[in-house]
């Protein structure tokens, strides 16, 4: 069994630092009581998981230049494959985590919480994505998707005095458990009928295998991934799960989470069930345009912000599995549409919960009818929750590039109306029409509506320094977005097996 510590160097670093947050955290006692300031020094948990995801920040972005890389190296005799797909998504998986811990520092300012566990946890996370972004074999998807799952209903729940917190976990945990046992028997038709659990050996062992029980066992694995990214019909538990979260969980669901998930489809459908061993097709176009627009149509009467943001996240989700299923059509765009698509959306989706953050500590609400008057109020902050919604929308900046990518990708291959793909294009760009409105309701009333009061919101330098960050990013995509289209075909390159 071969492995190379310089190649797992980052997981290495997130399972050795989670572990050092963990102990450093019980150690100091640092257990933050109601109305207790929060005191972050150099030996904070918020601090130490930062440098944590620092240090596992670097290998990674230095292993992507690597030219070794670009037939993938395969680790733990071929479990997990270390290439540009799954460096690119660990790190998505850091950058996100390191911008929900800043979004954190500020939200648990004065609430009841385990400060060193907590941090140790989100570092947990993190890891758990980059191991399943790398896993080349069902039993490594499987472990490393648990794992997530298991961390991520904790992160959930950490409000144990909130009963919509407890309430968010419990469903969540249900689903989860539901969804994970429905998958694993899929794993193990898979297994039963071909011998094997690698990636890369499914798309011959598959031959032997009568279709229907191709059919079947497809079908039960899709049902756990389409959970992680939300996908409709299995989406029901991220509404309330969003709402009753802490904000920067929430956050951290809509984006790292669901780099997981497309992580773990694109490359079982790009590599493992590819589609000359069984025509999932139908299968991702229906459930692509499913998803994106009950996502679009059921957000539009939410009245609160947080089930707003999760019924777009389903809807992006839709958005993304077009870009999955041009990669059955051949197209050669598929798969850096997706990484580009998913790349933007993390800065547009993380700054406006970062907004949200600012605003739901301030205004101790999440109503959208509370975002009243907030031009007169809180300017930047309205501003800046503009422009990442209309980012979200498709609109420039932002998202538009990926969005405009993922257009692209499928109609390559889609050049006549008779291709399904064609029409499922037409379909995103109608949801994408939809989805203006809802997000422009959110504008109209900060805008035009009229302030209960007039006190002004100040945010913190941590909330500040996310939202400045996230909206250089939005705008650079716009003027500068070479550098991230590159990124994601290299990326796509080295997409090992295929």
């Amino acid at each position: 069994m071969n492995f190379d510590l310089y190649y797992i160097s980052p997981e290495l670093i997130l399972a050795v630092g989670g572990i050092v947050t963990l102990l450093v955290g019980l150690a100091t006692g640092r257990f933050t009581k109601y109305g207790e300031k929060q005191r972050v020094g150099i030996f904070s948990p918020e601090v130490l998981s930062s440098v944590v995801l620092l240090a596992a920040l670097v290998p990674s972005v230095i292993l992507l230049a690597d030219d070794k890389v670009v037939k993938g190296i395969p680790q733990f005799g071929g479990m997990i494959i270390l290439d540009g797909f799954a460096l690119l998504f660990k790190i998505i998986a850091i950058l996100s985590t390191l911008m929900v811990i800043l979004l954190s520092v500020t939200y648990f300012r004065g609430l009841r919480f385990h400060r060193g566990e907590y941090y140790a946890l989100l570092v947990f996370a993190t890891l758990a994505i980059t191991s399943l972004a790398s896993s080349a074999d069902l039993v490594m998807i499987y472990l490393s998707l648990e794992f997530l799952s298991i961390v991520s209903y904790i992160l959930v729940g950490y409000l144990k005095q909130d009963p919509r917190s407890n309430e968010a976990a419990l469903k969540y945990f249900l689903y989860g458990s539901v969804a994970a046992a429905v998958m694993i028997y899929g794993m193990s038709i898979i297994y039963g009928m071909t011998g094997t659990t690698s990636l890369l050996k499914l798309p011959s062992a598959m031959w032997s295998v009568r279709y229907s029980i191709r059919f079947v066992a497809v079908t039960l694995v899709l049902v756990g991934f389409g959970y992680k990214i939300a996908m409709v019909p299995f989406h029901q538990w991220a509404p309330d799960t969003y709402e009753g979260a802490p904000t920067p969980i929430t956050a951290f669901l809509s984006v790292g989470s669901k780099a997981a998930g497309v992580a773990v489809i694109t490359r079982f459908f790009a590599t493992g069930v590819t589609v000359g061993t069984f025509d999932w097709k139908p299968f991702v176009l229906l459930l692509s345009a499913a998803t994106m627009t009950v996502g679009n149509l059921v957000a539009i009467p939410q009245v609160n912000i947080k089930r707003m943001l999760a019924y777009s996240s389903i809807a992006h989700a839709g958005y993304m599995l077009l870009g999955v299923a041009a990669i059955a059509y051949g197209s050669s765009l598929a798969i850096p549409s997706v990484l580009l698509y998913l790349f933007t959306y993390l800065f547009m989706n993380l700054g406006a919960f970062a907004v949200v953050t600012i605003l739901s500590s301030r205004l101790r609400s999440d109503q959208i009818r509370d975002y009243s008057g907030l031009i007169r109020r809180a300017p930047v902050a309205a501003v800046a929750l503009v422009l990442f919604l209309l980012s979200l929308a498709g609109i420039p900046p932002g998202v538009f590039i990926g969005k405009l990518y993922l257009f692209a990708a499928a109609l390559q291959v889609a050049r006549d109306t008779s291709n399904a793909l064609f029409w499922l294009t037409v379909i995103a760009a109608a949801n994408t029409v939809v989805s203006i409105y809802y997000y422009m309701n959110v504008a109209r009333v900060m805008f035009f509506c009229e302030a209960k009061t007039r006190t002004p919101i100040i945010a913190s330098r941590p909330l500040n320094f996310v939202v400045g960050l996230t909206v250089v990013v939005t705008v650079l995509m716009l003027v500068y977005p070479q550098p991230f289209i590159q990124l994601a075909h290299r990326s796509a390159a080295m997409l090992s097996g295929i």
